[in-house]
């Protein structure tokens, strides 16, 4: 391994982590980061995923995730949307303010 290599990513690392802390809510943690990777992947794979797939597949607490979930929807990261299959699911999907976060993290830090 290139040690210049590793150094240069790192430092890539630690300012995308500041940029992210900047930007997100106050108080927000790793669990944020999880949750918001979930739903992004779910959607870019065109399979939207519901609040209890969510929960469930945290190693997380029950009562925290959905706590980080809530702040994120609050802050106008994530959306609800009902399911058109079945009502009773709701959907997380990403908001445009989430997909611009992405959008500026890919043009300032993974040129």
């Amino acid at each position: 391994m290139k040690k210049v290599e590793y150094k240069e990513n790192l430092k890539k690392l630690i300012k995308v982590k500041r940029y992210l802390d900047e930007s997100l809510y106050n108080g927000h943690s790793l669990v944020t980061y999880d949750l918001l990777l979930r739903i992004l992947e779910s959607n870019l794979q065109d399979k939207p995923t519901t609040i209890k797939e969510v929960c469930t597949q945290s190693t997380q607490s029950m009562l925290n995730t959905r706590k980080h979930l809530n702040y994120l929807i609050a802050h106008g990261w994530v959306e609800l949307e009902k399911d058109a299959f079945d009502r009773r699911q709701r959907l997380l999907k990403p908001t445009d303010k989430l997909k611009k976060l992405i959008n500026e993290l890919g043009k300032n830090f993974f040129d």
